[in-house]
C-alpha cells in the first residue's frame, strides 16, 4: 500500500483541526443563542406580570370612582380584594364616632357577630394599625415576627386619609389558588387604602352634606 505524503498527511490533519474548532465554535454559538432566548423569555414573563400588576392598579383605581354611593363603594371595596387581592375571608369596618371602635360594614366568610364591633383598646394587630395608620401584612413581616395566621388577620390595612384612620381593611383568609400575600400585594392594598377613604369621605360628605 503507498503511504500517503507527509504535506498530504499534514493537510488531513490541518482539516481535521480546523473541523473540529468550526464545531467548538458552533456549540458556543448555540449555547449562547439558548442563554439570549432563555434570557428573553424571563425578561418577557417579568415585563408581563409588571404589566399585569400596573393593569390591577388602573383597574382599582377606576372601579373606586364608579359610585358618590357610600354603601356600593364599600360592595366595590370588598370585590376588589376578593378578586385582585384574592381574599376569601375579610371585613372592612369604619370608626365608629361615638367611642374609640371599629363598626363591621362588609364582611365576607367571617362570623359577624363576633366581628360587628371591634374596641382599639387592644395590643393587637388590628388595634395597632387603627392607631397608628400603619399597615400591617403578617405575609410580609420577618419570619417569627408575624403571628399565625390561622390565628388571626392576614393584613390589616387602614383606611386612611392624611393622618385620621376613617375604617380599616382586615384580611382574614385567602383563596386556596393563594397561600400568601407577595410583595407586588403591598403596593395594591395601600392604592386601596388610599383612594378607598378619599372615595368613602367624599361619598359621605355628599350622601350627609358635611363630612363623616
Amino acid at each position: 500500500m503507498r503511504e500517503q505524503p507527509g504535506w498530504e498527511n499534514q493537510s488531513l490533519r490541518a482539516e481535521v483541526a480546523a473541523l473540529r474548532a468550526e464545531n467548538e465554535q458552533l456549540k458556543a454559538s448555540l449555547a449562547r443563542q439558548r442563554e439570549d432566548e432563555s434570557w428573553r423569555a424571563q425578561r418577557q414573563g417579568l415585563v408581563e406580570a409588571e404589566f399585569a400588576h400596573l393593569v390591577r392598579l388602573r383597574v382599582a383605581s377606576q372601579r373606586l370612582h364608579e359610585s358618590l354611593n357610600p354603601r356600593e363603594l364599600l360592595d366595590i371595596l370588598q370585590d376588589l380584594l376578593v378578586n385582585l387581592v384574592g381574599s376569601e375571608m375579610l371585613g372592612i369596618f369604619e370608626v365608629d364616632p361615638t367611642g374609640p371602635a371599629l363598626v363591621l360594614q362588609v364582611s365576607l366568610g367571617i362570623d359577624t357577630e363576633r366581628f360587628r364591633r371591634l374596641p382599639l383598646g387592644e395590643d393587637d394587630p388590628i388595634g395597632r394599625a387603627a392607631r397608628t395608620g400603619a399597615p400591617w401584612l403578617g405575609d410580609l413581616m420577618e419570619e417569627g415576627s408575624a403571628q399565625n395566621p390561622t390565628e388571626g388577620p392576614r393584613a390589616c390595612v387602614p383606611l386612611r386619609l392624611g393622618s385620621h384612620v376613617l375604617g380599616m381593611m382586615v384580611l382574614f383568609g385567602l383563596l386556596p389558588h393563594k397561600p400568601r400575600l407577595e410583595s407586588e400585594d403591598r403596593e395594591l392594598l395601600e392604592l386601596l387604602a388610599t383612594e378607598g377613604a378619599r372615595a368613602l369621605y367624599c361619598a359621605r360628605a355628599i350622601t350627609t352634606g358635611a363630612p363623616s
